[in-house]
């Protein structure tokens, strides 16, 4: 019975798989086929199969240095080894039926049946030729198939042939494969796209910087729904990409990732169809912008906002989008709610707050609750309900529920407050010209400024707007209007449909225009009040106090983008505790940034319209008297500096400084020699613009002279 039983199991088919570790399986015995070295041989028998492997490539292959003289004896004892171990009752080679000797070799007898490489190779030949034949839907099944053979990288298990070329050029197949199935299935087989997801995962953590894999792999991840994935994979790329290698996305990855941005991810058309009914489903989200682009940092920090896969609840509910007027908070937090709105099932609310609108009152938070209220069919006492039962109502609605409020042009905190989720499953998106600090500190907000866009990133906007051949055309001009529009996208936008209403015109005069500070604000502004630059810049300054408006107008007559506090102080003629408060009233408002500690700038067409203001609002002794003080400012400051940098020159004793001058005050010689360092470049400019000063001579020679010496001293 044993020999019977035996004799079954030699007659049984061997099957050999490479797709992973090297194998041999009788049955459902796995064959134990030796040593490393021979492991090795017969990975390169199947390799080769169905055709020879040659002694001398066998000899090559096996020994990474000289190999020995008895080389090619070891290679016929471990295939005689090899032909025992299949066929253990073989009595003579020549009537071998798995390892035959080959001219100036051997082959093994494999075929699809016993081989996966072969099968593997064999499907991979079978849905290129679908492909050809126009049917994409086969093509992807046998794609899928073969790519379901694979277990790993090949290998020879112990051996470090591993990494010849021989063994590593299979690798390259599967690769290949896995995006041929990519195209087949995101084209044609919706339904095998999670099974070719997973593959790609895969093939991506082997290949790290293939970016043909990676553009697959964020279209896999977009038509499954995961749009913010995606997003976060061409992120991780990028960034592996300029890491690691220094260059940028080729046209591929970034066709994948404009792709991605531009447009939501198609909907299943049965699903699409049960949403569409469901009138308890808001979808309110303004239309996407198509020329959006750019913003990765800001669009990366949205998206952390979103839980992990397996989190139970979000990291915050309240995200507040800050920046200046006309920078892109609004198009930003449109543009991310059509990208992830798959991840609110309950739908997306917009809400105008009318902070800063030009011609209407901040909208009411009871008459924004009442808005939400009404878009998710909850009907409330509009009579007169009580700011505590209206609040009550808000929270019974919002809870369970999966909601992306976006709450566009917020006044405050305090007109936000009332509206923010007070359970998981929602976010509330803000955007504001505020800074919205108190946000963060009651209701753990999370605080994105959006800055002006980098030179590349306006550039790109121009180029979806204008189109490539023209920006090509005229570059130098292009990137000139970029610098001048200071990155804004609302000045970017403006400019390129100036230009594109007057085809005829060259960039250039465009970029003539925008050097004119007379007339640059003139080249941006129109009669719509939504795009008007002026309109913009002016609903934020009427909503400052009075003293930080006549901070922020007279602080366009300082020479420089930077000022210090006791600068300020000076320009405005008020004490430090006061122009301290007016300064981050500014900041709060997004119309100063502090770019160091202790020095604050302004965007320059944001100085521009200030200086616009001064003219007409401040009268010119206001103005005079102003630059008077700034002088003396920087005299003082600099005689002072050069007291401590300088004790031992000649001095000569300066009159007191006129009233509201704010000398800047130093701990020691490092601190004047920082003040030096930092100022080395106005310094000369104030000595080349005092000459209309009342005393511009004499304020000329001594600010020359402290100049000087504090320059020696600091080694300039």
């Amino acid at each position: 019975m044993r020999n019977s039983e035996a004799s079954r199991e030699m007659d049984a088919t061997v099957r050999y798989s490479i797709l992973g570790t090297v194998r041999a399986i009788r049955g459902d015995t796995e064959i134990d086929l030796g040593p490393p070295k021979r492991l090795a041989l017969l990975a390169l028998l199947l390799l080769r199969a169905p055709g020879p492997l040659t002694l001398s490539e066998a000899v090559d292959i096996l020994w990474d240095d000289e190999p020995p003289t008895s080389a090619v004896n070891v290679v016929h004892r471990h295939i005689g080894a090899l032909r025992r171990t299949l066929e253990p009752e073989l009595r003579s080679r020549t009537n071998a039926a798995h390892l035959v000797r080959a001219a100036d070799g051997y082959r093994l007898l494999v075929d699809t049946s016993t081989s996966d490489l072969l099968r593997f190779r064999d499907l991979r030949a079978q849905a290129q030729l679908a492909v050809k034949g126009g049917a994409p839907a086969q093509a992807a099944q046998d794609f899928v198939e073969a790519l379901r053979l694979w277990r790993g990288p090949v290998v020879a298990a112990g051996t470090s042939v591993a990494r010849h070329p021989v063994f590593t050029s299979v690798g390259h197949e599967f690769v290949a494969t896995v995006k041929e199935a990519a195209d087949a299935v995101l084209t044609a087989a919706p339904a095998l796209t999670e099974e070719v997801l997973a593959v790609l995962r895969h093939a991506v953590e082997s290949h790290p910087f293939d970016e043909a894999l990676h553009s697959r792999l964020i279209g896999a991840l977009a038509v499954t729904g995961r749009p913010a994935e995606a997003l976060r994979q061409f992120e991780n790329i990028r960034g592996a990409l300029a890491e690691e290698l220094g260059v940028e996305p080729g046209p591929e990855l970034r066709a994948a990732q404009q792709h991605l941005l531009q447009r939501r991810v198609a909907r299943d058309p049965a699903g699409a169809a049960s949403r569409a009914g469901d009138a308890g489903r808001p979808a309110q989200l303004p239309a996407d912008c198509l020329s959006f682009t750019g913003r990765q940092q800001a669009l990366s920090q949205c998206l952390e906002l979103l839980p992990l896969k397996g989190e139970c609840q979000p990291p915050t509910m309240t995200a507040a989008i800050c920046g200046m007027a006309g920078v892109g908070k609004t198009t930003l937090a449109v543009h991310w709610g059509h990208l992830v709105a798959d991840h609110f099932p309950d739908g997306q609310i917009y809400v105008d707050l009318q902070g800063h609108h030009t011609s209407r009152a901040p909208l009411e938070p009871a008459e924004a609750i009442t808005e939400v209220l009404d878009a998710l069919g909850v009907k409330s006492d509009r009579a007169h309900p009580s700011a505590a039962a209206l609040a009550a109502a808000y929270r019974t609605a919002l809870d369970g529920r999966r909601l992306l409020l976006v709450l566009d042009d917020a006044e405050d905190c305090e007109q936000v407050r009332p509206l923010l989720p007070a359970a998981p499953g929602s976010l509330a998106v803000v955007t504001s010209r505020r800074h919205m600090e108190g946000l963060a500190v009651t209701d753990n907000a999370r605080i994105i400024t959006l800055e002006p866009m980098s030179r590349e990133e306006g550039l790109e906007l121009l180029d979806r707007r204008l189109g490539t051949d023209r920006i090509r055309a005229e570059y130098a001009a292009a990137v000139e209007i970029v610098e001048l529009c200071g990155g804004l996208p609302l000045a970017l936008a403006v400019a390129a449909t100036r230009t594109l209403l007057q085809p005829h015109f060259p960039l250039a005069s465009l970029a003539a225009r925008l050097k004119d500070t007379d007339d640059c604000l003139d080249a941006l502004s129109g009669r719509d009040a939504r795009t008007d630059l002026r309109s913009s810049f002016h609903s934020s300054y009427e909503a400052l106090s009075s003293s930080a408006a006549r901070l922020f107008r007279l602080l366009s007559l300082h020479l420089s983008r930077e000022v210090t506090v006791p600068a300020a102080a000076s320009l405005a003629g008020t004490d430090l505790r006061r122009t301290r408060q007016d300064v981050a009233e500014l900041m709060d408002h997004c119309l100063l940034v502090e770019l160091a500690a202790g020095r604050y700038t302004c965007h320059e067409l944001l100085r521009t319209y200030a200086r616009e203001l001064s003219s007409l609002l401040d009268a010119p002794t206001v103005r005079s008297e102003a630059l008077s003080r700034m002088f003396e400012h920087y005299l003082y400051s600099a005689d002072a500096a050069t007291a401590l940098l300088a004790p031992h020159r000649s001095t000569v004793i300066l009159p007191p400084p006129r009233p509201g001058v704010r000398p800047q005050r130093f701990g020691g010689r490092a601190d004047a020699a920082e003040w030096i360092v930092a100022e080395q470049y106005l310094l000369p400019e104030l000595v080349r613009s005092i000459s209309h000063h009342p005393r511009g001579e004499t304020f000329r020679r001594r600010l020359t002279s402290a100049l000087e010496t504090c320059l020696e001293s600091t080694g300039f």
